[in-house]
């Protein structure tokens, strides 16, 4: 094709443009997307309308408890007015609580939604910061057994809808509403041409209302069926790349702990991926899966990543029931995990823990009484200084570098003249801490010691403090 003729389509092109006559197929397609745009558009600002209405029902409270306290109370007023006042406000009071049933399930797919974005890394947000809306959305579908007969009734006693026998009850209604809800499932009472009412469709009206109402419950079903596969589908894909990124599986919240818990105590698994999956239970901090890190802990290999896991997590009865658990090593991890939390309650049961019959229990227990450099502290780990085993009295001592006290002094004194070598060696260089004349005696006298270790960390001590004397750092 020439330039020329190029150029003479191209501007016959534009001419139809501007002058809005376009060829009947571009009219037919920009009139299509159009249309399908405006669709779009149209269920989008439905979804969103459906999503800020079931705010009304407590959708936007992330804890379950105040949510469902909330929402449970709104549909008692709804029933309240359906049944005490007059048909007509309760009519609307019901239609209100019908579509606050559908808007709930539209808030929870767009709730789901978003935390399948949050586990492919789509969106950065905390999925627990979100609501869980799984219970909230099963009470919602479960009013319509309530709803549903509600509105047959008082729709047919303000436009005379149904056919219905005279004097009927509130369990006539119950059962054609149960009628409506069987042919949902399969239709099975339909094939079987089963009736449990005795309410017949007489009206346009009617059979557009029970037609309304069966697309609704259809709609919840296929909604409800396609959200819980979508839910355990993502958290079974973020909890099989546990091994490689121990964040997908914290992407996907407290709800993954079941499955993350069933891998990690799985002793089937290897240890590293029961060790990432023990790390993203920490990230987690959902305190259900603290009862499975306890026992885990008996693993030595895995020992040291479920402590810390535990710490992340912090729930104190786990650890407190872990303390008194039978093996050591259980005991012993516990123990580490509540030294790691400043908190009154773990250096209560801590000051139980150094009377443990494990030394190694003992040593974890004066360890983490010292980490917090607590006056209060010093009489337990005085106690410590008294352990027959010197593993233990050794611990206890340590924890006096934290202290400059001169009641800590005095405990640090008792220690220079232990059976035990490392221990009095330890002890003259503690006291390299305390600038007071009290330590000179002990410290010439351990120059004298019978081991040169001791003897020679003796006079280190007293060099230093020698140097701060002159230095003018101390009277």
């Amino acid at each position: 094709m020439s330039c020329w003729k190029i150029c003479n389509t191209i501007d016959t092109q534009l001419s139809e443009l501007i002058l809005m006559k376009p060829s009947k197929s571009r009219t037919d397609t920009c009139t299509q997307g159009v249309l399908m745009e405006r669709i779009k558009q149209f269920f989008r600002t439905l979804d969103e309308f459906l999503a800020n209405y079931a705010k009304l029902f407590g959708v936007g409270i992330v804890k379950s408890a105040p949510r469902n306290i909330l929402f449970l109370s709104v549909y008692g007023l709804i029933y309240l007015c359906a049944i005490f006042a007059n048909h007509t406000l309760g009519f609307i009071a019901l239609w209100f609580g019908y579509i606050g049933v559908l808007a709930i399930g539209r808030a929870w797919a767009q709730n789901e939604g978003l935390r399948t974005k949050i586990s492919k890394k789509i969106e950065d947000y905390d999925p627990d910061g979100l609501p869980d809306l799984r219970l909230t959305a099963a009470l919602a579908a479960s009013q319509m057994v309530f709803i549903v007969p509600m509105i047959l009734e008082h729709s047919h006693s303000i436009f005379d809808l149904y056919n219905a026998p005279e004097n009927t009850t509130w369990k006539t209604w119950g059962l054609f509403g149960l009628d409506l809800l069987f042919r949902s499932f399969l239709d099975w009472s339909e094939v079987y041409n089963i009736h449990i009412s005795n309410v017949k469709l007489s009206t346009r009206g009617g059979r557009h209302l029970v037609m309304f109402i069966l697309l609704s419950i259809d709609y919840m079903i296929i909604q409800t069926i396609i959200r819980i596969i979508g839910i355990n589908r993502t958290i079974v894909e973020g909890v099989a790349v546990a091994r490689k990124d121990p964040e997908m599986a914290f992407r996907l919240g407290r709800r993954a702990t079941y499955k993350l818990s069933s891998i990690a105590k799985n002793e089937s698994n290897d240890n590293e991926l029961r060790m990432k999956t023990i790390e993203a239970l920490g990230m987690i901090g959902d305190p259900r899966a603290s009862p499975t890190l306890v026992e885990i802990l008996a693993n030595e290999k895995l020992h040291t990543s479920a402590t810390a896991s535990l710490v992340m997590i912090g729930h104190f009865d786990s650890l407190i029931k872990g303390i008194k658990h039978e093996n050591p090593l259980i005991r012993r991890g516990c123990v580490a995990a509540l030294g790691r939390l400043d908190d009154s309650i773990a250096n209560k049961i801590l000051s139980e823990a150094i009377q443990d019959s494990d030394p190694g229990v003992r040593q974890f227990a004066h360890q983490a009484i010292g980490r917090n450099a607590h006056p209060t502290d010093i009489p337990l780990l005085q106690r410590g200084l008294k352990d027959p085993n010197a593993d233990v009295r050794h611990t206890a001592l340590k924890q006096f570098s934290n202290f400059s006290s001169e009641d800590a002094m005095k405990v640090v004194l008792s220690a220079v003249e232990d059976d035990t070598q490392k221990i009095r060696r330890l002890a003259v260089e503690i006291l390299a801490r305390y600038p007071y004349p009290e330590v000179v005696p002990p410290l010439a006298k351990a120059m004298q010691d019978p081991d040169s270790e001791v003897a020679a960390a003796a006079k280190r001590t007293i060099d230093h403090l020698e140097s701060l004397v002159k230095g003018g750092a101390i009277n």
